[in-house]
């Protein structure tokens, strides 16, 4: 592990379902921080085009596609936070 930069930890859930207490998928552990970072930019960027195009085209699966690529760009985000907390 790079002690500089972190690695994932693996802890972070998303897709949460109500009727269960947890998520659907997880981030894998073990990932450098730096290059989850990026991925998570990367998928981002995809969020603002996909809303960008669901706006325009008045189209709801454009725009759910964008809110669950978010919650998958968050949870990477908070689970780098946590694998730069235990370095």
């Amino acid at each position: 592990m790079n002690k500089e930069t972190g690695e994932t930890v693996g802890a972070v859930n998303f897709i949460r379902s109500e009727q269960s207490p947890m998520g659907l998928f997880r981030i894998a552990s073990g990932v450098p921080c730096d290059y989850a970072l990026e991925q998570a930019s990367t998928v981002l960027g995809c969020v603002h085009k996909l809303i960008q195009a669901g706006l325009v085209d008045e189209d709801g699966d454009m725009i759910w596609a964008a809110f669950y690529l978010s919650e998958f760009a968050k949870a990477i985000v908070d689970d780098v936070n946590l694998g730069l907390k235990t370095t």
